[in-house]
């Protein structure tokens, strides 16, 4: 069993790779244009209004009084100014404006005069310029619509539609990196969990295409590759059990007193069938069939009845497992190659086997008074005909088949098989199965 560490997906880290990138040159590039292209526009924006405002203070003290209403009407209709000779009633502003001080330099360059602006008491929204010609003050007012161009709302604007332009961008191109990817992931799954007609359609670009391809061919391969071996082990077995056939009808034909050797002979000979038919539920064990939901509890029932019968007692505690969708031989098969291993190696002693319900998942504990399993070997007890005694001594153990064929059925219905060694003596199984509904 593998443990893996934790692994952010291709979608975040090309995401956030995209997303930094793609941000970082929005940044310098709105860097850029403020400081050669907003920043001299305000400047010069500014620099504009100070004139304008100058000359104005200069035509307005050469202008008779009649004039002064229709001169004042035309500025606010046409440039949004208000100009008088009367005592406005302002303060100094407490508002930061970037404007104001781009303002005040191009009014000194004009005017030759340190003007600081100020803001009306009354209309928040209206500033003043008082402009000194002549013993006479002309005080030309604004409002704020009228302060020209705002860069620090335009980088505001620029940032926040870049940065959802970045995220729409970076969101479509990933998923159309990484949905190919997650394809052929999910198609790799289905092939190892035995479903060996998956194949991915052949479409989207050269490179999508080609691995499309290439991953098919493999499937084929790997298809007729087991189905060539079942045929080969099917024809195996056929050849040695034919022999083996005639060598037991021989012994029954044999005439003498060694019935010793000749028990023992047919020992041999039953302990040849039972490697055989082992090795076939191996290669069995590759296909995959329909599941079905089912009560696990008359599973494990049929099973207590069952060992009975062998005078073998299986001690259970139910909780309830209640249904789950599972396919009923490779259960049976799971647990009955659990229940032998078990029952082999604790002498015949009772087994503890019990079943809850745990979240989303059933979990089946079988628990045996047997010596237990080194920690050291405790992975490599299901790799195919490895056993604990090296002497391969018929009496001390099975053909090294049964945990294997347990490992291969839960790697192939998605369950999940765990040894533990109890303190002492004994050895623990758990069995974890996905409950889907």
């Amino acid at each position: 069993m593998k443990v893996f560490g934790k692994a952010t997906s291709i979608y975040v880290n090309t995401s956030l790779t995209l997303m930094f990138g793609l941000l970082g040159f929005t940044i310098i590039s709105l860097l850029l244009i403020f400081h050669f292209i907003l920043s001299p526009m305000a400047y010069r924006a500014a620099d504009d209004l100070g004139g304008l405002m100058h000359i104005l203070s200069k035509s307005w003290v050469d202008l008779p009084a009649d004039k002064k209403p229709a001169f004042q009407a035309h500025l606010r209709e046409q440039h949004y100014l208000f100009i008088t000779d009367d005592n406005i009633s302002a303060t100094d502003v407490n508002i930061t404006y970037p404007f104001i001080p781009r303002l005040e330099q191009a009014l000194l360059h004009h005017t030759g005069q340190k003007i600081v602006i100020q803001q009306d008491k009354k209309q928040k929204n209206c500033f003043w310029v008082i402009i000194s010609l002549d013993k006479q003050k002309v005080q030309i007012g604004f409002l704020h619509d009228r302060l020209g161009p705002l860069p620090s709302k335009a980088l505001l604007g620029i940032i926040v539609s870049g940065c959802l332009l970045i995220f729409i961008t970076s969101f479509l191109l990933v998923r159309r990196i990484t949905r190919p990817i997650t394809t052929l992931s999910d198609a790799v799954s289905q092939l190892g969990s035995g479903m060996l007609n998956t194949r991915i359609e052949e479409k989207g670009t050269k490179e999508l295409v080609l691995l499309a391809h290439k991953f098919n061919k493999m499937a084929e391969e790997i298809n007729q590759l087991i189905s060539n071996r079942n045929i080969l082990f099917g024809g195996i077995s056929h050849d040695l059990r034919t022999p083996i056939t005639r060598i037991q009808i021989a012994l029954e034909l044999i005439e003498g007193n060694n019935m010793t050797l000749v028990s023992s002979m047919r020992a041999d000979l039953q302990e040849m069938e039972n490697m055989i038919k082992q090795t076939l539920e191996l290669i069995k064990s590759m296909d995959k069939h329909q599941a079905f939901t089912i009560k696990i509890d008359q599973i494990i029932k049929q099973l207590v009845s069952d060992y009975a019968r062998q005078k073998l007692t299986i001690e259970w505690r139910s909780n309830q497992c209640g249904r789950c969708k599972v396919e009923f031989n490779a259960l049976r098969r799971v647990l009955s190659n659990l229940l032998d291993n078990a029952f082999r190696y604790s002498q015949q002693q009772a087994v503890h086997l019990s079943c809850v319900k745990e979240q989303k998942q059933l979990l089946i504990t079988l628990i045996d008074q047997g010596p237990g399993i080194p920690e050291s070997e405790l992975e490599k007890v299901f790799q195919p005909f490895y056993r604990l005694d090296t002497s391969r001594n018929k009496q001390t153990g099975g053909s090294g088949l049964g945990l294997a064929i347990v490992q291969q059925l839960c790697d192939l219905h998605n369950w999940k098989v765990r040894l533990i060694q109890k303190a002492g003596c004994g050895l623990e199984v758990q069995l974890s199965i996905p409950i889907n509904g």
